[in-house]
């Protein structure tokens, strides 16, 4: 094959995909597909037809779309990018937009399947998202050792060991490092540690981490029972401030104890294998500036620390917290104003009167309050005073 047909055809546009016909007419594979792959080279693939239907559609990978050759339909690409063993393709159009090319291995063979929406809906479960594969395989799970009735996992291909983790129930660690996190709680906990303010203080350390997931063994609306003497609407108004102010981390609310187990477990597996895949790739891992669980996160002893790759990737600074609609109390003032400010927030009194919606005598209690404790430290004089994070 010469070197036109291996390198991409001149003038191709960057985020278009072709479709054109096949010019080898021995071919069972009649027509060809040029991807247009972030950061790589178009991938030409042969196949047998334009879209999937009932289907998945059968393809082959080509040195390079062939020389002469054109395209009969081009479509403008909104994205095209690689996952594991699979390529995304989304086109802007309003129909037949999303579809996904999966490479998988059969009989020692390497097989590519074109899926769409349509094509997917007759899969076997399990088989929709390449991801979703072999998520039963062993695993090192660590479990807190200040955990009180730890999941025990004996039903799954798991070894446990016991240590303290800088945050988190359970969690899995690569090459030295905590890189997914459980925080589990039982509906009871859940209600108190909202009421509180504690659970401020915990999603800002979970934040910290490439990935972090919140299990409550039972439902949404047990939560809502249980909780005594706090009205139902405004509990919901903290669990739903909590989650955009903490989007890493991810709440599932599970009906039985051994189903929480269940999706702890299998999420820390997936954890755990999409980590190792991005070590392969060199990707490093970040935690937020200043966080102070970013100092636990170092390898524990004994361990390698030449390299400590993610695929998290830089992560953006910490935002200023939006106000929070549902009042509270000092004490869960004081919970959220330090998680916050963990997070790398400098207070003032009026920014923290207008933020919880109290005065300024009590912006300056609740602040001279964790002044006191060690927690902030102030900076300037009286009207222009500044509360930040008491360096360590």
């Amino acid at each position: 094959m010469s070197r036109a047909q291996r390198d991409p055809p001149a003038g191709t546009p960057a985020g278009t995909f072709w479709i054109g016909r096949n010019p080898n007419p021995r071919s069972r594979l009649p027509v060809l597909l040029l991807l247009p792959v972030a950061g790589e080279r178009p991938l030409c693939l042969a196949t047998t037809g334009t879209w999937p239907g009932p289907r998945d559609l059968f393809c082959y990978e080509l040195a390079g779309w062939p020389e002469g050759v054109g395209p009969d339909e081009e479509h403008p690409v909104s994205a095209c990018w690689r996952q594991g063993q699979a390529v995304h393709l989304v086109l802007k159009r309003r129909r037949q937009r999303r579809s996904i090319f999966v490479w998988t291995q059969s009989r020692g063979r390497t097989l590519i399947f074109w899926r769409s929406r349509r094509s997917m809906r007759g899969a076997k479960p399990g088989i929709r998202v390449p991801q979703a594969r072999a998520l039963e395989r062993s695993v090192t799970i660590t479990v807190d050792q200040r955990e009180r009735y730890a999941w025990r996992f004996a039903d799954y291909q798991v070894r446990t060991e016991r240590r303290e983790l800088p945050v988190g129930d359970y969690g899995v660690f690569h090459d030295g490092r905590l890189v997914a996190a459980v925080e589990r709680k039982s509906v009871e906990d859940l209600a108190g540690s909202l009421t509180s303010g504690e659970l401020a203080l915990v999603l800002a350390e979970l934040s910290a981490l490439p990935r972090a997931m919140l299990v409550v063994e039972g439902r949404l609306s047990d939560l809502v029972k249980v909780a005594e003497r706090v009205r139902p609407g405004w509990l919901l108004n903290l669990v739903a401030a909590l989650q955009v102010e903490f989007p890493r981390v991810t709440w599932c609310f599970a009906e039985t104890g051994r189903l929480a187990q269940d999706l702890a477990y299998r999420w820390l597996a997936a954890a755990l294998r999409r980590s190792v895949s991005a070590a392969r790739k060199g990707t490093q891992l970040e935690a937020f500036p200043g966080s102070r669980v970013a100092e636990s996160l170092s390898p524990w002893p004994g361990r390698d620390t030449a390299s400590s790759p993610e695929d998290a990737g830089p992560w953006p600074p910490p935002e200023s917290p939006s106000r929070t609609e549902a009042p509270l109390d000092a004490a869960g003032r004081r919970a959220a104003a330090l998680a916050a400010a963990r997070q790398g927030k400098v207070w003032t009194t009026r920014e923290y009167a207008e933020h919880f919606g109290v005065g300024p005598s009590a912006a300056r209690s609740d602040l001279k309050a964790l002044v006191d404790e060690g927690e902030l430290m102030a900076e300037g004089r009286t009207r222009s005073r500044r509360y930040r994070v008491r360096e360590s």
